[in-house]
């Protein structure tokens, strides 16, 4: 399946990743990777798309400073390094071309793209054929 941005440019690869639970705040609500990373000031799909960039150890490495400036879930503090090894597991992963980009993004892209081409036309033509067949 063919991962496409949202109407604000939002990726839906990293939906999983983002949504996953960190632990309760102190209120008792829970925090996600997507809420933590607001917090701290940081633009979610942004960091989401870098550390699913990183080799595996560098995006763990990133990904647990971010969660060590973090004080708003007290439960993080012994489970660190469980959660952080959880999460960097859960991040969308491929293997990476040399342009930092995943090889089978573009040819999903791309193929996503001519289906939809070819629907669009396809429904163009029945439409105008209905169309003259009526008259």
């Amino acid at each position: 399946m063919a991962h496409a941005s949202t109407p604000i440019g939002l990726d839906t690869r990293f939906d999983h990743f983002l949504q996953t639970p960190v632990g309760d705040d102190q209120k008792g609500t829970s925090v996600t990777v997507l809420s933590m990373l607001a917090r701290l000031g940081v633009d979610p799909w942004r960091e989401a798309s870098d550390l699913a960039a990183l080799p595996k150890g560098s995006a763990w490495e990133r990904l647990d400073g971010l969660m060590a400036r973090f004080t708003d879930v007290p439960s993080l503090i012994a489970e660190r390094a469980d959660v952080v090894t959880r999460l960097v597991a859960s991040l969308p992963n491929g293997k990476l071309n040399a342009n930092g980009s995943n090889a089978g993004d573009s040819v999903s892209s791309k193929t996503s793209t001519r289906i939809y081409l070819i629907l669009a036309v396809s429904f163009l033509l029945v439409h105008v054929i209905i169309l003259m067949s009526g008259q």
